[in-house]
């Protein structure tokens, strides 16, 4: 049973619950990484070779003290491309979706497709200008459509909406800090003026949106419809 099921939660609730995970979620990631530092995942090997990697990957997951139930998820996660492509997160086969999952989805791509062009553009530029603002920008962008995902999958039932809007409202944030850190590139030397204040319209029509759609949340949670 699942810790929320049979329980309404409010946002306070659902936010602490959340940052447990994730902070959880950091410390499986930590040590997933530090196994494929000197045992990478085997790319175009054989199957027999990448059980046998999957083996050694649990077993050692196992000494650090991981249950069976958090390792079959990161596999699975590994398997699906969980840690590349958001979009792997939606199902092309979902039924028909309530007004606000079919926003969410479509602020999703809007945000994706946004980080995605900022990306390209930032890998065109020399290595010596890459600065930390500027990696704080495009991972600040890049993180908005998961953070969006992560609270789509959650749903739109009474249960789980508070985790939903805590979601959105963690993306609201993300956007924020992306708009604090382009204001950091504003002088730098590849930022004209002409780019600058279209990302920045882009960024802030995107916060816009972001805020919209915790406001339809937390009306769908005040009407409690299911």
């Amino acid at each position: 049973m699942l810790p929320w099921e049979g329980e309404i939660w409010d946002e306070e609730r659902w936010e602490a619950y959340l940052k447990a995970r994730r902070r959880q979620l950091d410390r499986l990631l930590e040590d997933y990484f530090t196994f494929t530092r000197y045992d990478p995942y085997p790319e175009g090997a054989s199957s027999d070779q990448v059980r046998a990697w999957k083996t050694r990957l649990r077993v050692f997951l196992q000494e650090r003290g991981w249950s069976a139930e958090a390792i079959d998820g990161l596999l699975r996660a590994r398997e699906e491309r969980f840690f590349s492509e958001g979009e792997a997160l939606f199902g092309e086969e979902e039924e028909t979706l309530l007004p606000e999952a079919e926003a969410c989805r479509t602020l999703m791509a809007r945000a994706r497709q946004l980080a995605d062009t900022v990306q390209e553009w930032a890998n065109r530029l020399p290595g010596t200008l890459k600065t930390s603002a500027l990696v704080h920008f495009c991972a600040s962008l890049a993180q908005i459509p998961l953070e969006l995902a992560e609270g789509h999958l959650l749903g739109y039932e009474r249960e789980t909406l508070g985790g939903n809007i805590v979601c959105a409202r963690q993306a609201l944030r993300t956007a924020n800090r992306a708009l604090e850190a382009l204001a950091e590139l504003r002088t730098a030397p590849y930022m004209t003026t002409e780019r600058y204040h279209r990302l920045y319209e882009d960024v802030y029509e995107l916060r816009n949106a972001l805020a919209l759609h915790v406001q339809r949340l937390r009306a769908r949670f005040q009407v409690g419809l299911d």
